[in-house]
């Protein structure tokens, strides 16, 4: 998970850097604007695969306990 968060973070700094619309002394778009929504959804589907890995082991490990306990 923390690595989704963190290409989640990469990304948004990369789309704070972009000029503000209207502003005649910033420079050009150096941002795909394309590529960072990619990047931010194959953050947040990682991360989410991780909370459902993490559920499922929990789920198991409560499983185990029943059956051993």
């Amino acid at each position: 998970m923390r690595k989704a968060e963190e290409r989640v973070q990469r990304a948004a700094e990369r789309l704070s850097r972009l000029p503000l619309s209207g502003d005649a002394s910033a420079p050009e778009d150096v941002v795909d604007l394309s590529a960072e929504v990619v990047a931010l959804l194959e953050a947040k589907n990682a991360h989410a695969i991780n909370a459902k890995v993490a559920e499922t082991a929990t789920q198991l490990d409560q499983h185990l306990l029943d059956i051993l306990g």
